[in-house]
């Protein structure tokens, strides 16, 4: 008897229920993030001193790099196992060492930097005197392209220096620069359609 009731319902629902047709129409697609490699400020890995006293900016460069490719365990375990200063070759021999899958150029290409922009996967680099930085991507303003840089003994912001320039000075730093080729984080969400009323 039950069961013949809830049929008699279900039935009821079946017949008297018309959805009407929904209709939406699909909104613009926003402009991309900038920088690519927008890691949020809370993430943002200082600059710290090593046990010979030197600061630590390649790795605090890669931890910054790590965590913005959803690799943050592995951006914490390199923070408590390395520090001081560091050359790239040593730096790759590391990365070798514990398996991670890389990209780097000695060179200071552009088309390097071009790649890590729009794979949005960013990179670090040789950037300032004796120092090294993370690559957060090209960005436009104003019609023209800057690369946007995190200091890890700036970190909070992001410093801007137009393309052109950022080359030229970056090849007279050393022109090195390396990408670890995890995925990057996702692009921000955004509403692709409304309904229409």
């Amino acid at each position: 008897m039950r069961s013949a009731s809830l049929l008699g319902v279900l039935l009821l629902l079946i017949a008297g229920c018309t959805v009407p047709p929904v209709e939406v129409r699909p909104l613009p697609v926003p402009e991309p993030e900038q920088p690519a490699a927008n890691l949020p400020t809370a993430l943002h890995q200082r600059n710290w001193t090593g046990s010979l006293g030197q600061g630590s900016c390649v790795h605090a460069s890669l931890v910054n790099h790590l965590r913005w490719l959803n690799q943050y365990e592995l951006g914490e375990r390199w923070r408590a196992t390395y520090s001081n200063g560091e050359w790239d070759s040593r730096l790759r021999d590391r990365l070798d060492a514990a398996d991670i899958d890389y990209s780097y150029t000695l060179k200071a290409d552009p088309r390097f930097l071009d790649w890590a922009s729009r794979t949005r996967r960013g990179a670090i680099l040789w950037w300032k005197p004796a120092h090294c930085c993370t690559f957060v991507g090209w960005i436009n303003r104003g019609g023209k392209q800057y690369a946007a840089i995190l200091d890890n003994n700036y970190p909070g912001r992001f410093e801007l220096t137009p393309r052109e320039q950022f080359i030229r000075l970056w090849a007279g730093y050393g022109g090195f620069a390396l990408a670890v080729l995890n995925d990057p984080s996702s692009s921000l969400p955004y509403r692709s359609y409304e309904v229409i009323q």
